[in-house]
């Protein structure tokens, strides 16, 4: 069914749209038909320019980023057409395995190296995290120490998991000790092997920052526009939260980000971000149909590009699928 799904991407991508439906009108039905509705009938649509605009810069900012990062390993600077195109279709609704999945096969298939494209990629989603995870921790250490209103279940694992994860994972991740700790036991986890080289993708980037100042800069533009998207359709329905709530509720909304996530996050993404204002003690029908307006430009709109950008690198991922069937030397 996964392969299926694969070479069938329009069909992927009507059942990932029926799935966010899904997530949406379960809440719609907890929420209530009347307080939505009322929700819907104060919108402010001078802002939804600004979701538009926002979501079409994520794109360039997100290819900058990528572009840098999949020259790690002495890899050579891949052409534009080919980054924009990989960017755009890993953002699709379609990918079973999420964005990332894509990314990898792309990878593989241009350089014919799968591990390389595997960690590179996972140093692809660590960056991201490095950018973003330590703002909402910074945020909800603030909210802690204000004793804001704020459902403390929320700010804790944000304000003590990052520094311990990120940490830890440093640590353990040094050439000195990944050969160690991925053999304890007696025998070779490749997986936990793929997973610190994949940290180490982020040794590499901060131990030389101008080299590789593209993905650092990509990866900050990006989450600023998307955060800025986000802002848009809050505003849209009459929510005006402060950096702090907005931020707190966006990144818990994306517990993993939408390309890791199969299908573009559908119905996770919805349910977690609209619980994620609730939780910041936003009532619940605006904030439902905030995301909805947010998502309708993040997930929806970005399906058609998604779909065309897809059919250009057809050539390049069935390569990547003979690559992966091929045998062992």
């Amino acid at each position: 069914m996964r392969r299926w799904l694969r070479s069938h991407p329009i069909v992927a991508s009507a059942l990932a749209t029926l799935i966010a439906a899904g997530g949406v009108l379960l809440i719609a039905w907890v929420t209530g038909a009347d307080e939505l509705g009322r929700a819907f009938q104060s919108v402010q649509p001078g802002w939804i320019a600004l979701i538009a605009g926002a979501e079409f810069l994520t794109y360039p900012a997100y290819a900058l980023a990528y572009r840098s990062v999949a020259q790690v390993h002495g890899h050579a600077p891949l052409e534009l057409p080919i980054v924009g195109r990989v960017v755009a279709a890993g953002f699709g609704p379609f990918a079973v395995a999420g964005g990332f999945g894509l990314d990898k096969q792309a990878l593989h298939a241009l350089h014919e190296d799968a591990r390389s494209a595997r960690v590179r990629v996972l140093g692809l989603g660590i960056l991201e995290w490095a950018v973003l995870a330590p703002v909402v921790c910074v945020v909800s250490i603030v909210f802690l120490i204000q004793g804001a209103n704020i459902l403390p279940s929320l700010l804790w694992p944000w304000a003590i998991a990052v520094p311990v994860g990120f940490g830890f994972a440093l640590w353990a991740s040094a050439p000195s000790r990944r050969e160690r700790i991925c053999s304890i036991g007696g025998k070779k986890r490749a997986w936990l092997a793929d997973l610190l080289d994949g940290v180490g993708v982020l040794h590499t980037l901060i131990s030389q920052p101008r080299k590789y100042a593209g993905a650092w800069l990509g990866s900050i533009l990006y989450w600023a526009a998307d955060i800025a998207a986000f802002y848009g359709a809050l505003r849209t329905f009459g929510l005006d939260l402060h950096f702090g709530k907005v931020v707190l509720a966006y990144a818990t909304g994306y517990a993993a980000t939408r390309r890791s996530l199969p299908l573009g996050g559908a119905g996770v993404t919805e349910v977690l971000m609209t619980y994620a204002l609730y939780w910041v003690r936003q009532p619940l029908a605006p904030a439902l149909a905030a995301v909805i307006a947010y998502r309708a430009f993040n997930f929806l709109l970005a399906a058609l590009p998604a779909l065309i950008a897809r059919r250009h690198l057809h050539e390049l991922l069935q390569s990547a699928e003979d690559l992966a069937r091929r045998p062992a030397a």
